[in-house]
């Protein structure tokens, strides 16, 4: 080859690589007559990240972006803070761009709404129904408790937003956009074609739907990252964890954001181990890549579904975790409880209560400077119906040793959980592991039953790690008597529940 043919031919491979490492381009733009599509008098936004799953860029000041090309990837905006994305009748948002211009252009469009600083955000996981009917029970259950929340900046969902029918997507969008703010959403396992390993298959029909699976958005005062941690294994099978190009999104979008930011990862399966007996369920080298990349970052939060029970689990040095301070996972219980399982209510929806004694429902982050409040609502029950407290109906005369038990939903190590017998002095009840006594009962109840629910049945127990236990007092005089416990939150909030007891002669 001569000389001149060589340089024509570098020239022409660098022509066609500058073609394909910039192949996303576009701005990100005041869509202020809210059409979706940039007009005259419609300026581009200054300092918005965008991304292609992998590559995060800033817009320059006239909003325009330039990203590399990475095949099979969708291009999204990172939401700012006082920004919203475009919403549909269902309030899902819709982070992805719309159809390229007649340019090849990907514009992004947002509209001015607050966000305040003291931001609180609804957080559902495993609604999942698994067919019209269920859909039916959630509608009735949990979205017509909650109601509109003009008190609440946004709302997210964990995974398994249904149970392997991504064709009631549509329905349960519907239902939850009647909250009126916009949803973001992260795939479980029960929303994905799990028969194939192939990642872009298995969460194709979530993606048509919501968007990337993969993505971050800011909202006051904190960075959400949503990470599709559902890994397809063939067949039915899956594990918890992240792809090399999540980490790197993760790694890329950290950069803009400042070290004291409150970050908020979004997660379906959770971090730690459900069940001391059960098999790895998040692939631990990506577990200690994760803490790593987390470990200079001052606030942060885990949010986490999949289990059917409730827990708050704090990351150590056992865990792994070596940042300044434990880093906190809540583990939510899950919006369809126990799989829409057990006796239905007055209102024809089931119990549903999960394997832990939880009933089901939602929480609500409240974010205030440094700290974050995570309050747990019950679907079913009344808003301060926050324990359930057991205890025999009767117990012989001067018998010691009798144990009752309190499970505090959303309880863990920062409760003062303490009983009184009476008018006595209040004494702390000591947390302990092990089935909730009430919820055993109840799944036992099932057995001895003549005729067997229609329905799905409760799930069999499991160990609950928000259970406290006392004992009572011996020298007590033969009569009724009142039991009365009291739960304190970390934030204030003081919880009572009572039960009667009556000491009889044997």
């Amino acid at each position: 080859m001569s000389p001149r043919a060589a340089v024509l031919g570098a020239m022409v491979a660098a022509l066609a690589a500058a073609s394909r490492l910039f192949a996303a381009t576009g701005f990100v733009f005041d869509d202020r007559n809210g059409d979706g599509l940039r007009g005259a008098g419609e300026p581009g936004i200054a300092s918005v990240a965008v991304s292609n799953g992998v590559d995060v860029t800033l817009t320059d000041p006239s909003g325009f972006y330039r990203l590399p090309d990475r095949a099979g990837q969708r291009v999204f905006v990172i939401k700012p803070r006082g920004w919203c994305p475009p919403l549909g009748a269902d309030n899902v948002a819709r982070l992805g761009a719309p159809a390229a211009g007649a340019s090849g252009e990907l514009n992004f469009p947002l509209r001015p709404r607050h966000e305040p600083v003291e931001l609180r955000v609804l957080v559902l996981t495993d609604p999942q129904p698994s067919s019209e009917a269920e859909a039916g029970y959630l509608e009735r259950g949990l979205l017509a408790r909650l109601g509109r929340r003009p008190d609440v900046a946004l709302g997210v969902t964990l995974g398994d937003i249904v149970y392997d029918r991504p064709d009631l997507f549509g329905r349960v969008n519907a239902l939850l956009g009647g909250v009126g703010v916009p949803w973001y959403s992260v795939p479980g396992n029960h929303d994905k074609a799990l028969g194939t390993p192939d990642e872009g298959a298995s969460v194709a029909a979530f993606e048509s739907v919501y968007g990337p699976s993969t993505y971050a958005f800011h909202a006051g005062p904190a960075l959400f990252v949503a990470l599709d941690d559902v890994r397809p294994l063939g067949g039915p099978r899956f594990i918890g964890g992240l792809r090399p190009d999540q980490f790197e999104f993760l790694s890329n979008v950290l950069k803009t954001s400042p070290r004291d930011e409150w970050l908020v990862l979004i997660v379906h399966i959770p971090l730690f181990l459900p069940y001391p007996d059960s098999p790895e369920t998040f692939r631990a080298p990506d577990r200690m890549r994760l803490f790593g990349m987390l470990r200079e970052r001052v606030h942060v939060l885990i949010l986490s579904g999949h289990t059917h029970y409730q827990r708050h689990v704090e990351h150590g040095p056992a865990d792994g975790w070596t940042g300044a301070a434990p880093l906190h996972e809540y583990n939510v219980a899950a919006a369809c409880g126990g799989f829409w399982g057990g006796p239905p209510g007055p209102d024809g929806v089931p119990v549903s209560t999960m394997a832990d004694g939880t009933p089901p429902g939602y929480a609500l982050l409240g974010f205030n400077g440094g700290s974050v409040s995570m309050d747990y609502f019950p679907a079913l029950l009344q808003a301060d119906h926050q324990l359930e407290v057991h205890a025999p109906a009767a117990v012989a005369h001067h018998q010691g040793y009798v144990s009752f038990f309190a499970n505090v939903f959303n309880g863990d190590d920062q409760w003062a959980v303490e009983a009184r017998i009476d008018s006595r002095a209040w004494l702390p009840m000591a947390r302990t592991l092990g089935w909730d006594p009430s919820y055993a009962d109840a799944y036992l109840a099932q057995d001895r039953a003549a005729r067997p629910l229609a329905g799905p049945r409760l799930p069999p127990p499991v160990v609950c790690y928000h259970l406290w236990r006392g004992t009572l007092p011996a020298d007590l005089a033969v009569g009724a008597h009142v039991l009365q416990v009291r739960a304190r939150a970390p934030g204030g909030g003081q919880y009572v529940s009572e039960r009667t007891v009556d000491i009889v002669r044997p």
